[in-house]
């Protein structure tokens, strides 16, 4: 229940276990499927192109419209994101 989308503006909260959830959360493709990197068992990151709208204020993805998984190896390359998800 914790997801956190990380792109060239910062830091942005998807989803807190027993906290906010954005709406489209749960309509997410597996993520897995194009490079995932785990970090502790099956939890860990991934690459990503969505869309989504935020609240700059707290720092949260207020809906997710869409997302595409994309290989690892693409957010690896984009210099724009920061070094660990690069």
């Amino acid at each position: 229940a914790n997801w956190w989308l990380t792109d060239a503006a910062g830091q942005w909260t998807i989803g807190l276990q027993g906290g906010h959830q954005a709406p489209g959360l749960n309509s997410l493709p597996d993520m897995r499927t194009k490079g995932w990197v785990e970090t502790n068992g099956s939890y860990g990151y991934g690459c990503a192109c969505m869309q989504v709208t935020t609240d700059e204020p707290t720092g949260r993805v207020t809906r997710i419209y869409s997302a595409t998984p994309l290989p690892i190896k693409r957010c690896i390359a984009d210099r724009k994101l920061p070094p660990r998800d690069r």
